[in-house]
């Protein structure tokens, strides 16, 4: 997810805007180097790495099933 500035400043306005928007920046850049250093650390002390996420050898239906049959309109209206 790209974050923009213009969408931060249109929805708090232009004095909280810029700040939430740089709070969530420099919170998503330590989250970065924390994770970073403490695999650096995994290794300097012998440990092993923490495991990396998962990739799923199939790609995920763009309809899915449910039941073993395709999901309608019909049957997202009656979910509804």
């Amino acid at each position: 997810m790209v974050r923009r500035l213009e969408n931060f400043v249109q929805k708090y306005g232009p004095e909280a805007g810029p700040v939430v928007y740089h709070v969530l920046q420099s919170q998503a850049a330590h989250a970065g180097v924390s994770a970073r250093l403490r695999r650096k650390l995994d290794v300097l002390e012998g440990r092993a790495p923490a495991p990396v996420k998962v990739v799923v050898d199939k790609p995920l239906p763009l309809f899915p099933e449910i039941d073993g049959e395709p999901v309608t309109a019909e049957l997202v209206a009656a979910c509804a």
